[in-house]
């Protein structure tokens, strides 16, 4: 069997917010925390270049980064953009917790459970938005079909949030199925194609691979319950970034609006630039999962969404009490718009919030 089953109960005992992976022993071990400044030797970067290493998810909601990264967009800022080794999708918050990276593309939901056990890190932008897609076998046609049956996804991640907002919509509970959790994308969609699930709860590119490979049925994409351009994964940075390299921060959400305004007007070159090396799977599909999933890093609008959400995972018992006001911080976010209001209107997603 590919996946495991820990219990909500087990998931919350862990403790620390880093503990959301079962090698945190090593990788606390391993740490070296890097919020001091550090000159970059990469080559090609300039001696005095600011090194900023990402933790990062590997759905299409993380390809500003890896775009930014793979065409060096940090350099006009003098920053060396880099993303760090993670093997799994809990290592994200591990990574950010622990200060192995000062920086973090993660989706909110995984951000909210790490907060709320005392991580000391903030949201301040968005990264990719919409993507939720719960994708089940052709006889499968609606959630009240999934009585029973297995749903793979990741834990505490926004793919089993809305897996869960969906069943209660639906008068159904986590009783009524059987959820199966994975820590790997690849791993997560091999299983369904294997035929060991009946429905994944993923995200793209790997959603479009699991429907097309098996002429399944998409049963929600998030849209109906959540509404248009809601987010996925979204940037954090750490508190004493934040306090002490604010214009570090600033320069870093500017790179992502300059990702997100090439990747918006040519996403075949961004598809090319970053299959392979970071979505496992072919080009073909990285192309169709395009409109699914685009890049929005102004998600100043969608501030109540994410605490909305803490209410669900509170349910689940992913986390005992809701994160405070301090979680999200979109102060920098709205100062880049505002001295560089060029980049905010240039780029097609954009929040209502002027």
């Amino acid at each position: 069997m590919f996946g495991f089953r820990p219990s909500r109960r087990r998931f919350l005992g862990m403790g620390a917010a880093a503990a959301l992976t079962p090698a945190i022993a090593s990788l606390l071990n391993s740490c070296a925390n890097t919020s001091t400044p550090e000159a970059s030797t990469s080559p090609g970067a300039s001696p005095a270049a600011r090194a900023i290493k990402f933790s990062h998810g590997a759905g299409l909601c993380n390809m500003p980064l890896f775009y930014s990264v793979e065409k060096q967009l940090f350099s006009k800022h003098n920053i060396n953009g880099d993303v760090a080794l993670t093997p799994m999708v809990s290592d994200i918050a591990a990574q950010l917790a622990t200060g192995r990276v000062e920086m973090a593309v993660i989706p909110f939901t995984n951000a909210i459970a790490a907060y709320t056990q005392g991580a000391s890190f903030q949201i301040v932008a968005g990264s990719g938005v919409q993507g939720l897609i719960v994708v089940a076998k052709p006889e499968i046609k609606t959630f009240a079909d999934l009585k029973g049956k297995k749903i793979g996804t990741f834990q505490a991640d926004t793919l089993d949030v809305v897996v869960y907002d969906y069943l209660k919509k639906n008068n159904m509970t986590y009783k009524d199925v059987e959820m199966v959790y994975f820590g790997d994308a690849t791993e997560l969609l091999n299983a369904y194609l294997a035929g060991q699930l009946d429905a994944v709860s993923h995200i793209e590119p790997y959603a479009t691979k699991a429907k097309t490979s098996t002429q399944g049925n998409i049963l929600g994409d998030g849209t109906d319950i959540y509404g248009q351009g809601y987010p996925d994964c979204v940037v954090a940075a750490r508190n004493e970034l934040i306090e002490k390299e604010p214009e570090v921060v600033k320069d870093v959400i500017r790179t992502f609006f300059e990702a997100q305004y090439m990747i918006e007007s040519n996403f075949e070159d961004a598809a090319k630039t970053t299959v392979g090396k970071y979505y496992k799977t072919e080009l073909e599909s990285v192309l169709a999962a395009a409109k699914a999933q685009p890049p929005g890093v102004d998600i100043r609008d969608k501030k109540d969404f994410m605490f909305s959400r803490a209410d669900s995972m509170k349910e689940l018992n992913y986390i005992n009490a809701l994160p405070d006001e301090k979680f999200v911080n979109f102060s920098l976010l709205s100062e880049v718009i505002k001295e560089s209001p060029e980049l905010w209107d240039r780029v097609k997603m954009k929040s209502a919030t002027a």
